[in-house]
């Protein structure tokens, strides 16, 4: 006999299914919370509530969501193969097969003594099962989120474990699928797990402002009311909790406490996408607009579509959200609606499920772990066909990345583009919006040059596949005309290069003979402008120079940028030039614009995994307050205390500016947010170079 509370929670899921499912439906899902209930039968959670109380909470969930009745089933269940001696066999038996491998989908692995090494395989197992039935991740996201609501029975070492492995995984999980109002609500769990003090700050300073704000909001509500009328726009104005938006920006240290509560936020949501560009017209002559960004055209990840406006009042900045009720549904459910989503919202979650596929193919699940976790956290960008297919692919891709992402055919014969109409190179960097026309030749092949610029994993094995396959002369010619190429950046060519320059690089590379060389360099396994770099670039004892921190550079001469001062861990790429190979963070301005006039000096690089905690950095912070000398003090002190090197301390123009040294990029992140929390939560912004003002303070 159930409990009452066991009894209440079944009431409740019968109450929120009833509105929906047809009577056969409710009965089979009912059928499954008494099976599940069974089997979970004198088991309880760390609250000591009955267990079953969790699997039907992820159910009630999902209902509110109106997921089909094998969905709902599979929730309810899902917990029974792991922790009960019901197999999945016996779930086939009583509730279809469908339902068991939606519940065996969402079953974590435990073969193997090694923690680590299940928690891998779980993750794999579960997106090999997501690309099978999408449902398997709606279910598995739900569980997270209740599981994420009731932390507070674990010591406080877990819940941050838990939140950091939802934030890490779950939440971008959740917006690659469109689901952006789970994946709001979780984030917000998270933050609330993972530093309890900032979570409360914001919220003690959203509190006391919260008069002051609605008095602000209900002014922005007006005068939008106002523009609607006078434009005869049918639609609705809705404010917007942007709490979790706001919270986010203050997380990553984007805005202070002051902007944080002059911030507001509103949707509108009107009948059609012209009404919806015929707003923003209006709203650019009545109002004074920082930004604007079209995410009807170019959709963000999971398909979210709207146009994004902010607009500038006296005191307060509001951000607007423009989109038709449809455009609203899918950008809180993304996946949940299926077939009823937008075309756009469709094609943006299956072009990151293609690209989701190739993260299962391999052998190894930690390898697939860690390739999961750099997939959900790059910078991506949306580029289309001529048709209007959408493909999804990392920052940085260039057209042969696009064209091994469309089709094999057009990767392996590619000869040229059309971006937006114009012809440009293969090696042209993509960026978010434009329309690509890959040119082919049946009788074109993979160019071994390509390596040096490609981003993507698919483009470079596929590439490597066919010129792996070449016959061996084949390979020996090509290989040779690569490093030619190569040698032009130092106006030489194969000819020039003397006996002791071949003895040279036939030790560095410990080869036999120049065609082991050529064969090398033609099925990728050497980079051409390595070799050349190795020969040519001119030495320079003004950088700092480091080879075995960065893969691949052995026996490369390797210089830091001081443009942009990157430190280890910091996502980075290389410019190789006449003094060597000179390493840049990522986004930096000169390597962007070495990358429109030379794409093929540029090379995606990657630090090594064994890393030397004696190698130090600088870095530069500017923090956006003029701190006392007694405050200086405590900076300093805090600094000491986590084991950071200051060089310099200067202020200027109410700001203060710390020159430090650090090990690797976590070090920054973490100065950064115990200087913020010693100094009322201040914007401390890491610079690429120093600013050129006095210094006031230093230490040794």
């Amino acid at each position: 006999m159930p409990g009452p509370m066991v009894s209440q929670a079944k009431q409740q899921l019968k109450s929120i299914i009833d509105a929906y499912l047809d009577v056969g439906d409710v009965d089979r899902v009912l059928v499954a919370c008494d099976y599940a209930d069974i089997a979970h039968d004198g088991i309880t959670r760390k609250s000591g509530e009955p267990y079953i109380l969790h699997p039907i909470a992820v159910s009630c969930i999902l209902a509110h969501m109106r997921l089909d009745a094998e969905t709902l089933m599979a929730a309810l269940l899902h917990d029974v193969i792991e922790d009960t001696e019901f197999s999945k066999e016996d779930i086939s038996q009583k509730f279809g097969r469908i339902v068991a491998e939606l519940v065996d989908g969402v079953t974590k692995l435990s073969h193997s003594s090694d923690k680590e090494y299940n928690k891998a395989a779980s993750f794999r197992k579960i997106l090999q099962a997501t690309l099978h039935d999408p449902r398997v991740i709606i279910v598995k996201l739900a569980d997270r989120y209740h599981n994420m609501t009731t932390l507070g029975a674990l010591r406080p070492d877990k819940r941050a474990r838990i939140a950091q492995e939802t934030f890490d995984i779950f939440v971008p999980m959740a917006r690659l699928v469109g689901m952006n109002e789970m994946a709001d609500n979780l984030e917000l769990l998270c933050y609330q797990n993972l530093d309890l003090d900032m979570f409360n700050n914001v919220q003690e300073a959203l509190l006391k402002t919260k008069p002051e704000r609605c008095k602000y909001q209900a002014t922005w509500e007006q005068k939008l009311g106002q523009l609607l009328n006078e434009h005869n726009f049918p639609g609705r104005i809705k404010k917007k909790n942007n709490n979790i938006e706001l919270l986010r920006h203050f997380v990553k240290n984007e805005i202070d406490l002051q902007e944080l509560t002059h911030s507001h936020a509103f949707e509108i949501i009107l009948q059609s996408i012209a009404d919806c560009d015929s707003l923003v017209e209006a709203l650019k002559e009545n109002f004074q607009v920082l930004h604007y960004e079209d995410h009807i055209r170019r959709p963000l990840p999971g398909g979210n579509q709207s146009l994004m406006i902010r607009l500038k009042g006296e005191k307060t900045t509001l951000s607007l959200t423009i989109q038709t009720e449809l455009m609203r549904k899918a950008a809180r459910f993304g996946l949940v609606l299926g077939e009823n989503a937008p075309q756009a919202c469709r094609s943006a979650i299956q072009a990151s499920m293609q690209n989701l596929n190739l993260l299962v193919g391999g052998d190894c699940a930690k390898t697939t772990f860690n390739d999961l976790l750099d997939y959900l956290h790059q910078e991506k960008i949306w580029v289309y066909t001529p048709h209007g297919q959408l493909h999804e692919l990392p920052q940085g891709a260039t057209v042969v990345d696009f064209a091994y992402s469309a089709s094999l055919f057009l990767g392996n014969h590619a000869v040229g583009a059309k971006i937006n109409g114009e012809m440009k190179p293969l090696s042209t960097p993509l960026t978010s919006g434009q329309v690509i026309e890959v040119i082919t030749d049946v009788l074109a092949s993979p160019n071994p040059d390509w390596l040096s610029f490609i981003n993507t994993q698919k483009a470079r094995r596929s590439i490597q596949n066919i010129l792996k396959d070449q016959d061996i002369e084949e390979q020996r010619l090509v290989g040779q005309q690569a490093l030619n190429r190569a040698l032009k950046l130092y106006n030489v060519s194969i000819k020039d290069l003397s006996e002791d320059d071949w003895i040279e690089l036939l030790q560095w590379r410990h080869l036999p003979t120049k065609n082991a060389l050529f064969e090398k360099i033609a099925v990728g396994d050497l980079l051409p402008q390595l070799v050349a770099n190795h020969l040519f670039a001119q030495s320079s004892d003004e950088s700092v120079t480091s080879n075995r921190l960065i893969i691949g550079t052995e026996g490369i001469d390797v210089k830091y940028a001081h443009c942009c001062n990157p430190v280890l861990d910091d996502p980075i790429q290389g410019h190789l030039s006449r003094r060597g190979l000179i390493v840049h963070r990522e986004r930096c301005h000169n390597l962007l614009n070495e990358q429109h006039l030379h794409p093929e000096n540029i090379m995606p690089l990657q630090w090594t995994t064994e890393k030397d905690a004696e190698i130090n950095f600088n870095a530069y912070l500017s923090i956006d307050l003029m701190l006392n000398d007694e405050q200086v003090s405590e900076l300093i002190y805090v600094c000491r205390k986590a084991k950071i090197g200051i060089e310099s301390v200067r202020k200027h123009d109410a700001k203060t500016y710390l020159n430090i040294v650090v090990h690797n990029r976590k070090e920054i992140a973490q100065i950064i947010r115990e200087l913020r929390m010693q100094f009322g939560f201040p914007r401390i912004s890491r610079m690429a170079m120093p600013l050129a003002v006095p210094e006031v303070s230093k230490a040794g």
